[in-house]
């Protein structure tokens, strides 16, 4: 039995070579020069766009009164300290009241002008109570209240510098308790005696009239 072969026209056969060499030029087109759609890097120049994200700020807060430092590379941030605290007030003198008294020869102080003494007039100057009237005028005060002075130390020691008060202590013209804290001199000296104790009324009671009124409402000063 013999086979018989068909063969291809050959205008057919020159078509599907003119078309396979179609296909073939394409593809090797669509990898040589367009590699962006086929998504290949195969060539160093092709870099892909890098576009920064928004909102990568950096922020820093401090709270509280100390000093914060923060450190970045080379730059040093520093929080100012706070302010010093406002300096203290300056104690300011309060003046002292006084009971007010006789200038040069007027009445006693409201709070103890019903007190009511004798007023014999200036004393001798050469008396204890001439000495204590020149010291008290030194103070300030008037005749009134050497008046004031004159009865409160006839009362304590009829003005008699050896005085003393055998069952307490009490010794001399004001009746110092212990008598030596009037320093030296204080047995029997006047001017010692008279000294310390108008300090004494100047420095407790403000004024002999203050003093009297004392002695006057609790038996002494």
């Amino acid at each position: 039995m013999t086979l018989l072969r068909k063969s291809t026209p050959p205008a057919l056969r020159v078509g599907l070579q003119v078309l396979a060499f179609g296909v073939a030029a394409s593809f090797v087109a669509l990898f040589a020069m367009e590699p962006h759609l086929t998504g290949a890097n195969a060539s160093e120049a092709y870099a892909p766009e890098i576009v920064a994200a928004a909102g990568s700020a950096q922020s820093f807060a401090v709270t509280g009164t100390g000093a914060a430092s923060v450190q970045r590379d080379d730059y040093t941030i520093t929080d100012p300290p706070p302010p010093p605290p406002p300096p203290a007030p300056e104690p300011v003198a309060q003046p002292v009241a006084k009971s007010p008294s006789s200038g040069g020869g007027g009445g006693a102080a409201a709070g103890c002008s019903a007190n009511v003494v004798p007023t014999p007039g200036e004393p001798d100057p050469s008396s204890y109570q001439g000495i204590a009237w020149t010291a008290l005028q030194g103070y300030g005060f008037g005749i009134q209240e050497y008046y004031y002075l004159l009865a409160l130390w006839n009362k304590e020691s009829g003005w008699n510098p050896l005085a003393h008060n055998a069952s307490s202590g009490a010794h001399g013209i004001p009746q110092a308790l212990p008598g030596s804290k009037m320093g030296p001199g204080w047995e029997s000296d006047p001017n010692v005696q008279i000294d310390w104790g108008l300090r004494y009324i100047m420095g407790v009671y403000g004024s002999p009239c203050e003093a009297w009124a004392s002695s006057v409402n609790r038996g002494w000063y």
